[in-house]
């Protein structure tokens, strides 16, 4: 917490001031990069503000630009931290299940149960005869919060019928070594509990629907500078996320050019929620003209035979 000052112009050479001028000083270091990672960009208004003499202005200007900069540091190391420690705790919890469930010995798997039991009337939760045995084993570990031990149930759940199909036509369940890599590509536990309103679609889903329509829609084509624009043989056929603002003059100025998998999926999938309609019928126009175009093919095929 800071205090909000007003210091008098008489009183700035007041000894008893002192502390506070120091404060308003210490602006001067905002605009050090030597002293900021990342440092905060300052806009000519911001610079007025930090050169005028109101101690009260300057103070809070340059406390916003620290909690700015912390929260970046927040979102890019303790937020990951954070968020990869709840993948392996919601791991764990996924690992208990799939043993009580799979095990072929059927003292195991009814060890885990007599354990799940035995910690739920310690605890003193209360579980309704019918509860899926994954939201068990998640009050189990995450207490009592029902929209958080909901939330994780539900995602674990959606993960068990995520792993493809095998050869009986089955739905087969995530790999427990597989689940936090899931979990990160498919956007995260809110994301995957989501999934319902996009058809049970998850990001990846959404993602893969919406590619193949794309790939046949051309907006504009251009030829990047290469000093500018680093992409090698890799990136050939693979899709990118090109960052643009739209400017005045009717022209997209390309800021960055992102191929980090997680964020071109994420994007993909947020244009087939944003236009789901137009991209099912496309999907399906693209399909019936693949359908002509073998039936085509065949029937020349059958000419030059007779």
């Amino acid at each position: 917490m800071f205090e909000l000052i007003t210091i008098p112009a008489s009183a700035i050479d007041n000894v008893n001031a002192q502390v506070a001028i120091n404060d308003v000083n210490d602006v001067n270091d905002i605009n050090n990069v030597n002293d900021i990672n990342d440092a905060p960009v300052i806009s000519a208004e911001m610079s007025d503000v930090l050169n005028e003499r109101n101690a009260q202005s300057a103070v809070v200007l340059k406390k916003l630009l620290n909690l700015e900069k912390d929260c970046k540091s927040w979102e890019l190391n303790e937020l990951t931290a954070s968020r990869k420690r709840l993948y392996a705790l919601l791991t764990e919890c996924y690992a208990i299940y799939m043993t009580m469930k799979t095990s072929q010995e059927k003292a195991v798997r009814a060890q885990i149960k007599i354990a799940l039991d035995a910690f739920i009337k310690a605890r003193g939760y209360s579980c309704l005869s019918n509860s899926h045995d994954m939201i068990k084993v998640v009050k189990c570990v995450f207490g009592i919060d029902r929209r958080r031990v909901s939330a994780y149930s539900q995602a674990l759940r959606v993960a068990l019928v995520s792993g493809g199909i095998d050869a009986a036509g089955k739905q087969r369940a995530v790999p427990t070594a597989n689940l936090s890599t899931w979990l990160e590509e498919n956007g995260g536990v809110e994301e995957i509990r989501m999934g319902s309103k996009n058809k049970g679609m998850t990001v990846k889903d959404r993602a893969q629907a919406v590619e193949g329509v794309l790939q046949s829609t051309r907006l504009a084509t251009f030829k990047p500078d290469g000093n500018v624009i680093a992409l090698d043989m890799n990136s050939v056929d693979k899709t990118v996320l090109l960052v643009a603002t739209y400017r005045p003059s009717g022209e997209f100025e390309i800021n960055a050019v992102v191929t980090n998998n997680s964020a071109v999926q994420s994007a993909l999938a947020a244009h087939y929620s944003s236009h789901k309609d137009e991209v099912e019928r496309k999907a399906a126009d693209v399909a019936v003209a693949v359908i002509t175009d073998a039936k085509q093919s065949a029937i020349e095929a059958a000419a030059l035979e007779v």
